[in-house]
């Protein structure tokens, strides 16, 4: 009898789970609040490219996350020729200077706003690379 009722409880539970694999309740979760944002990017002067300056960009609640990618510039101070520092603008209003690669831009108040990230050298003085982004902030987690 007691084989009788495991066999039974493996057989059970080897058809449960055939070929549809159930999907993690959180799968949804972890992206609620957050949305991407429309990258009306431009990069000034002619002689750069794209490739010069990207940026990834996300925003979760107030905050506005920022990744830069710079091709002939870095954030290391080893470098001081090549050293950069990113001054964001938000709505052509100056917020802050950063000096590494990724950062967060806190406590963006809700609605339309236009961030502006342009690229400054070791030496304080403008580059030529910078990109504008729209966000729309719509929540306050």
């Amino acid at each position: 009898m007691r084989k009788l009722i495991l066999a039974l409880t493996v057989l059970m539970a080897a058809t449960g789970c055939g070929k549809k694999i159930p999907e993690p309740e959180n799968s949804g979760v972890a992206m609620q609040g957050v949305s991407t944002l429309e990258a009306a990017t431009t990069v000034s002067g002619i002689q750069n490219s794209d490739e010069d300056f990207r940026v990834k960009t996300f925003v979760k609640g107030n905050s506005v996350y920022v990744e830069c990618y710079l091709k002939n510039y870095g954030f290391s101070e080893s470098n001081a020729e090549q050293l950069a520092t990113v001054s964001v603008f938000i709505d052509n209003e100056k917020k802050v200077d950063m000096k590494t690669a990724a950062f967060i831009v806190k406590d963006v108040p809700n609605g339309m706003h236009k961030i502006k990230l342009e690229i400054l050298n070791g030496a304080g003085e403008k580059t030529g690379l910078q990109k504008e982004i729209e966000v729309h902030i719509t929540s306050s987690i």
